[in-house]
C-alpha cells in the first residue's frame, strides 16, 4: 500500500492566541504537519517560499490589501499551494476579493474546526490525485555549525565554486559570517566593497547589492565579509533578510556562509534557506554541538520538511575516534555527505587563495566537496568519478551516556 505523504502547512498570523488555536486544530488532523509559523507577514512568506508547503494560511488583518496582494503573488509563484485566508469579516465582498487573490479557502474567526478540517481534507484529496513533481535545484544553501573552527567557510566557499563548475546555473556566495568570515580571501579575491557597504548604503536595493559583488574567474559572484567589524555594527535581521532576498531573486543558487550562533540574524537566514547543511566533525564536542543544533531545528519545525536539514561530516579520517556510523546513531540522522581530513591540501589552498575545487585540484577534500555538490543538484551536475569510502559498522557506542 503506498504511503500518503504528509501535508505541510505554514501558518502566518500576527495574533498569538489565534495562531495557537489554528496550530492546535491542525496538529489534531491526521497527515498534517506544521512546517513553520510566524507572526510577521514578511518572515512568513520568506519561510513559505523555501518550505513550499501544501497549505499557506495568511492572516487577513488590516491593511487587508497587503494580505490579498501577498496571497495573489504567492499563488502566482507557487500555483500548487492552497492558500487559506483567515478573517473576522465574512461577507460576500470579502469572499470575492479573497477568491480573486487566489485563496482556495476563507477561514472565519472565531475558528470553526469542522470547517477547517473539511478544507484541509479537500486539499489532501487534490494532492493525492496529482503526481509529485521533480524537486527543483533552485534555492539557498546555508552552511552552518554552532561551533567555530569547524571548516564552515572552507566548505561553503568550495561548495559554491563546485556548484558553479558542475552546473549551468548562476551561483552566488554570500559571506554572512561577519565576525570571522574569510570566503573572499580563500578565493584569492581582494574586496573593494563588501557586505558592510551594502548595510551602510542609504537604501538596501538590487543596485547596492550588485555593486558590492565581486566576480571570481570561475564565474561565481561573491558578496564578501566586511573588512572592519564597525561596518556591521547594529546590523538587523531585516537588513540581512533584504540582502538575501535580493540575491535569491537574482541568482539560481545562493550559498551562505552563516554565523556560528543561533540568533535573530541566523534565523532570518534559515527561514530563507531551502537546504541547511549542518556541519559536524568526528569528535565528541562537535557532535554535542550538532545535537544541540538539531534540538533547536526540531523546535523551529525545520525538520518537518524532508531533507531540509542535512548532516555533513567534515574532516573525516580513517583514524577518527568516532565513525560516521556512530555519528548517525547518536544524532538519529543519516549523514548526507562527508569531507576527508586533508590538512595539508586545505592549509595550502587557504594560504594561497586557491580553491580546493578548482579545475586541476586533485585533493581528497576537493573531490568530496564536488561529490556533495553533485548530490545537491543531481539532475544538472556533470558526471565525474566519485571516490567511494567504505565505512565499517562498529559496535554500539554511547557518546553521551543514557538519553
Amino acid at each position: 500500500m503506498p504511503v500518503t505523504p504528509m501535508l505541510t502547512v505554514v501558518l502566518v498570523h500576527r495574533d498569538d492566541y489565534e495562531r495557537g488555536q489554528l496550530r492546535m486544530a491542525l496538529e489534531a488532523l491526521p497527515g498534517v504537519q506544521i512546517a513553520g509559523e510566524r507572526n510577521d507577514m514578511r518572515a512568513g512568506l520568506a519561510l513559505a517560499h523555501q518550505v513550499r508547503p501544501g497549505i499557506l494560511i495568511l492572516d487577513m488583518a488590516p491593511p487587508v490589501e497587503d494580505a490579498l496582494n501577498a496571497a495573489s503573488q504567492y499563488k502566482l509563484d507557487h500555483p500548487d499551494c492552497a492558500v487559506f485566508l483567515a478573517t473576522e469579516v465574512f461577507d460576500p465582498d470579502t469572499l470575492l476579493r479573497a477568491l480573486r487573490a487566489g485563496a482556495q479557502e476563507v477561514l472565519r474567526r472565531p475558528l470553526d474546526r469542522a470547517a477547517l478540517r473539511e478544507s484541509v481534507e479537500r486539499v489532501a484529496r487534490q494532492a493525492a490525485r496529482k503526481n509529485g513533481g521533480a524537486a527543483t535545484s533552485r534555492g539557498v544553501i546555508t552552511v552552518f555549525c554552532n561551533k567555530g573552527g569547524s571548516g564552515v567557510s572552507t566548505a561553503a566557499t568550495n561548495l559554491a565554486i563546485s556548484l558553479k563548475r558542475l552546473t549551468t546555473r548562476e551561483v552566488a556566495l554570500a559571506d554572512f559570517d561577519y565576525q570571522s568570515g574569510d570566503a573572499a580571501f580563500m578565493l584569492g579575491l581582494t574586496p573593494t566593497k563588501s557586505l558592510g557597504d551594502v548595510l551602510n548604503a542609504p537604501r538596501i536595493d538590487s543596485a547596492s547589492v550588485h555593486d558590492a559583488l565581486m566576480k571570481h574567474p570561475s564565474g561565481l559572484h561573491v558578496l564578501s565579509q566586511p573588512e572592519h567589524l564597525d561596518r556591521v555594527d547594529g546590523v538587523t535581521p531585516d537588513q540581512v533578510a533584504s540582502v538575501l532576498d535580493i540575491l535569491h531573486s537574482t541568482f539560481d543558487l545562493v550559498v551562505v556562509d552563516a554565523p556560528h550562533v543561533f540568533n535573530e540574524i541566523t534565523l532570518e537566514i534559515f527561514d530563507r534557506s531551502s537546504t541547511i547543511l549542518l556541519m559536524t566533525e568526528p569528535s565528541i564536542p562537535s557532535v554535542r554541538a550538532a545535537r544541540r543544533s538539531l534540538e533547536i531545528f526540531q523546535k523551529l519545525n525545520f525538520l518537518v520538511s524532508p531533507d531540509r536539514v542535512r548532516l555533513v561530516v567534515n574532516r573525516r579520517g580513517e583514524q577518527s575516534a568516532i565513525s560516521v556510523a556512530q555519528i548517525e546513531e547518536t544524532l538519529g540522522m543519516p549523514v548526507f555527505g562527508s569531507i576527508s581530513n586533508d590538512y595539508a591540501a586545505v592549509s595550502m589552498a587557504i594560504n594561497v587563495g586557491k580553491p580546493l575545487c578548482g579545475e586541476h585540484n586533485e585533493s581528497r577534500t576537493g573531490r568530496d566537496i564536488n561529490a556533495l555538490a553533485r548530490k545537491l543538484v543531481p539532475s544538472e551536475s556533470v558526471e565525474e568519478p566519485v571516490e567511494t569510502v567504505s565505512v565499517k559498522r562498529p559496535g554500539r557506542l554511547r557518546l553521551f551516556g543514557k538519553g
